[in-house]
């Protein structure tokens, strides 16, 4: 699973973490169950992305000499914003998917029959 995205953010280099407790502090923090996290991202990208990425850099950094509304501010005025959006909406997607076993297929030896 990956656990992490690197982001640059006009000029400034942030470690954005995943995993379990980056999932926790969400729930947490925004009073959200991860039903609704899929839900907002869904309805609402341009405000569920940066708010994630926040609280992924806070996870990582601790305290922040920035709010989030000076973090969107710096996404919006960088000309590769929405590319780094889409770079760590991929990643934090990957992370929730990565290394979840997936069902298995049985394989029949029939073979279809024809119609006549």
């Amino acid at each position: 699973m990956k656990k992490a995205i690197d982001i640059q953010v006009n000029g400034e280099s942030y470690h954005c973490p995943f995993g379990l407790e980056f999932l926790g502090e969400c729930l947490e923090n925004l009073d959200l169950n991860v039903q609704q996290i899929g839900e907002k991202l869904d309805n609402n990208p341009f405000k569920w992305i940066p708010t994630l990425m926040y609280e992924s850099i806070k996870l990582d950094k601790g305290e922040l000499d920035f709010t989030y509304k000076d973090f969107v501010n710096k996404l919006d005025e960088d000309e590769n914003g929405q590319k780094t959006m889409a770079a760590f909406l991929g990643a934090f997607v990957d992370s929730l998917r990565k290394d979840v076993p997936k069902p298995k297929v049985q394989k029949t030896n029939k073979t279809p029959s024809k119609k006549k």
